[in-house]
C-alpha cells in the first residue's frame, strides 16, 4: 500500500486578497474516516499580527467550540507582523475529536493586512480515497 494515497487535502481558506482587521472566513472540514490531521496556516506578506489563531470542533457543523491546546495565543505565540511568509501548523490526533474541524483566524488592524491561506491534510484513512477528487485534488500525477 502506498501511504501517500491514504491522505486527503482540504483547502479551508483559499488564497485571496489581503485581509485587514477582520475574521478570515474558514470552511469547516468533515474529517470522518481519518485519524490524524495536519492543519497549515500559510501566512503571506503581512504588516500586522493575528489576534485569533486557533482550531475549533463541532459535532453538528453548526456549534463550534475551541480545541484545548490548539490556540496559539495560549499554547504558543500568535503570528506577528514580522512573521510574513511563514507556515504555522497544528498536528491533531482526530481519534478523540469531534466530527467537524475548522480554524478560527482573525487578522489585526494594520495598514495593508495579511495574505492568508489554510490547507488541511488528513491522514490514516479508514478507506483509501480512490480518485483524485476523493483525495481533495483536481488532478494527481504519479511519477
Amino acid at each position: 500500500m502506498i501511504q501517500i494515497t491514504q491522505t486527503k487535502d482540504f483547502v479551508s481558506v483559499e488564497p485571496q486578497a489581503r485581509i485587514n482587521n477582520a475574521a478570515v472566513t474558514c470552511a469547516s472540514l468533515d474529517r470522518k474516516g481519518f485519524d490524524y490531521a495536519n492543519v497549515k496556516l500559510l501566512l503571506g506578506a503581512t504588516d500586522v499580527g493575528l489576534t485569533v489563531c486557533k482550531l475549533q470542533e463541532s459535532d453538528d457543523n453548526v456549534t463550534f467550540t475551541d480545541v484545548s491546546g490548539a490556540d496559539f495565543s495560549i499554547s504558543g505565540v500568535l503570528p506577528a507582523s514580522t512573521d510574513g511568509n511563514k507556515v504555522f501548523e497544528w498536528d491533531v490526533d482526530l481519534r478523540t475529536r469531534k466530527r467537524y474541524l475548522r480554524p478560527a483566524v482573525t487578522i489585526g488592524n494594520g495598514t495593508l493586512g495579511a495574505f492568508v491561506a489554510v490547507l488541511v491534510q488528513l491522514f490514516r484513512a479508514e478507506q483509501t480515497p480512490a480518485t483524485p477528487t476523493a483525495r481533495g485534488a483536481a488532478q494527481v500525477l504519479a511519477v
